[in-house]
């Protein structure tokens, strides 16, 4: 990691030479102007070096100018508007109210709920399902797929625009929510 860190500094300290160098060409900056021609005029490889600064440069501002452009916009709650104000419902509380929804039909326990919203405020919902019987797989998937557009329209007052229902069948052992706490070491 600190090999990676000093190439990087190594490159920052490059890039902003260069950029130095540069604006001292169009800009008369007294010593700094007269140490870049200098430079320029003893070391030819100076030129090329520029250029692959000038090149960074654009590609990075290309890059980014192309990320502002083109990055899709996430939403994490919705609003909404009523009589006396607005209220902002988070994205959490509208997986919970998806995941509650299912306990006739399913184990919540085992059911994972990912919700993202469109840009005109509808929902694409994602339901993953840990079934240990597998059984009546189709009759349950589209009880799923009625179930939550309701519940999200009757308590949040939003549309859905598509459910996907995933059946998993469990593995030993083995959980859908992902764990982040370590096992701990009895010894």
């Amino acid at each position: 990691m600190r090999v990676i860190k000093g190439l990087i500094a190594l490159l920052l300290i490059a890039g902003i030479f260069g950029i130095v160098g540069l604006y001292s060409q169009l800009e008369n900056l007294g010593v700094v102007t007269t140490f870049f021609q200098d430079l320029s005029f003893q070391y030819d490889w100076l030129f090329y070096f520029y250029q692959v600064v000038m090149f960074t440069l654009l590609a990075i501002l290309v890059l980014a100018f192309g990320v502002v452009l083109f990055k899709q916009i996430r939403k994490k709650e919705i609003y909404l508007k009523k009589e006396m104000g607005q209220v902002n419902v988070p994205l959490r509380s509208l997986e919970s109210i998806a995941r509650v929804s299912l306990r006739d039909i399913v184990n919540i326990e085992e059911t994972q709920v990912k919700i993202r919203l469109t840009k005109h405020q509808k929902a694409d919902v994602e339901v993953t399902v840990i079934d240990e019987k597998q059984q009546q797989l189709l009759s349950k998937g589209k009880q799923i797929q009625e179930q939550i557009p309701q519940a999200l329209q009757q308590m949040a007052k939003l549309e859905t625009n598509k459910t996907k229902v995933v059946f998993k069948k469990r593995k030993a052992d083995a959980s859908l929510l992902p764990s982040n706490k370590k096992g701990s070491r009895v010894i």
